[in-house]
């Protein structure tokens, strides 16, 4: 499954520069920043939503506030083959 998610960063150059732990199956084909990192779009492949959570937050929780949902694939356009 994809899993797009949503960041509010405080601290832009921690939260792009940090390395995640992505457990095997789960992977981060996308990666969008703003300009000024403070704000950014990742999309994930794993097998939940609660995978992706798991991981992010244990990365960033105090330097980002972080909205998750899984992509309706039917209906997306341009995801990663």
């Amino acid at each position: 499954m994809y899993v797009f998610t949503i960041h509010s960063v405080s601290d832009p150059k921690a939260f792009w520069g940090g390395k995640l732990d992505l457990p095997a199956g789960t992977a981060l084909p996308i990666v969008a920043p703003s300009a000024d990192g403070t704000r950014g779009v990742c999309v994930f492949t794993s097998d939940s939503v609660d995978t992706v959570r798991g991981v992010v937050e244990a990365a960033t929780s105090t330097i980002s506030r972080n909205e998750y949902y899984a992509i309706d694939e039917a209906s997306a356009m341009g995801l990663p083959v």
